[in-house]
């Protein structure tokens, strides 16, 4: 080896050394993965902004917006006011509450809103050794508000039902008496509700056919050229609305695969594929005020990083699915639902 290179090196391993002598400890536990210390228990803090002012006096009267920013600022202080906040450890949660930007046509309506709360995880800074915060995340608390089906996995591709239609969620348990489902890539999702009664009804087989059997008669009209495959579908929709028996047409239908000649259904009375319901056009209470919380849905994302059976640090040693995980885990529902229930 080169005189000079080994004495700059035998120099650099020395420094080194002199340095973390003299560096004290850091102060807080830490996790190593790949790019990133993760401090896992450094405090942080949590905050959320609430507005109205999205919304003109034209669509939402100055008492109703006032009576709505009360009731979000309520929702915000309930969820922030749980141990895991008080303060969150190795994260900082921001966030913000606000009404939709579009509101129904209907007055009658309960105004619809939404929110997040967002979870940055701290790490150690490279160049400065202290600590800071990662600027962008997926794991996070999202909040629908009076909005029923907002949250749920909805299953896309087709507008024809007459209330918005979604898989029918999976319930995994409950929080003080609210339900709690599991979502497709393992989000979790807590229903306050007033009645404690779920916003939506099923979707029936003969439902199910006839939204696609109109659809594909539509196609059909617009590219009457196409005369193999459309005409063929058609009739096998057709066909298999026809074949029902009264029973089978009330019973709710399940998406199994995709098969663009046939219906995509299970069997009759089958347990197979994906219950579908859709939104109860009744699902709200018309005597009172638009600005009431007559439905949060709450869903709790986690990146899909989170293990439900042995819940912690991620496969890195990331802590904010984990503490997203505890909001809805370790929180007092039934002082949350208060938010829905106005007690």
């Amino acid at each position: 080896m080169d005189h000079t290179l080994r004495r700059g090196t035998i120099l650099l391993v020395f420094v080194f050394t002199v340095v973390l002598l003299i560096l004290p400890p850091l102060p807080i536990p830490v996790a190593q993965a790949g790019e990133f210390t993760f401090l896992t228990e450094h405090p942080g803090k949590a905050t959320a902004t609430v507005t109205v002012a999205n919304q003109p006096q034209k669509l939402l009267s100055r008492q109703d917006a006032a009576a709505y920013k009360r009731n979000l600022e309520r929702l915000r202080d309930l969820i922030l006011k749980q141990p895991v906040f008080q303060p969150p450890l190795g994260v900082e949660v921001i966030g913000y509450f606000r009404p939709n930007d579009s509101l129904p046509a209907s007055t009658k309506l309960p105004v619809p809103g939404f929110g997040y709360l967002r979870f940055h995880f701290y790490h150690l800074a490279p160049k400065t050794g202290k600590p800071v915060r990662i600027c962008c995340t997926t794991d996070e608390i999202y909040a629908s508000i009076n909005d029923p089906g907002q949250g749920f996995d909805g299953i896309g591709g087709q507008s024809g039902f007459a209330t918005k239609a979604i898989y029918e969620p999976q319930k995994v348990g409950e929080m003080a008496g609210f339900p709690v489902y599991r979502m497709d890539g393992g989000d979790e999702l807590v229903l306050l509700t007033r009645q404690g009664v779920v916003p939506w009804i099923p979707v029936t087989r003969e439902e199910y056919v006839s939204v696609y059997l109109k659809y594909w008669q539509s196609m059909a009209k617009e590219t009457p050229q196409e005369t193999v495959f459309l005409p063929q579908i058609v009739g096998r929709h057709q066909t298999a609305l026809d074949r029902m028996t009264p029973e089978e047409r009330k019973m709710q239908a399940r998406q199994l695969t995709w098969d663009p000649y046939e219906p995509t259904l299970a069997p009759a009375g089958s347990e197979e594929g994906r219950p579908l319901v859709r939104i109860n056009p009744a699902w709200y209470d018309p005597s009172l005020p638009r600005s009431a919380f007559q439905l949060i849905a709450l869903r709790f994302c986690y990146s899909g990083n989170l293990d439900h059976d042995a819940p912690g640090k991620t496969v890195h040693g990331d802590i904010s699915p984990f503490r997203v995980w505890q909001s809805l885990h370790t929180s007092d529902w039934g002082e949350i639902g208060k938010a829905v229930t106005g007690k």
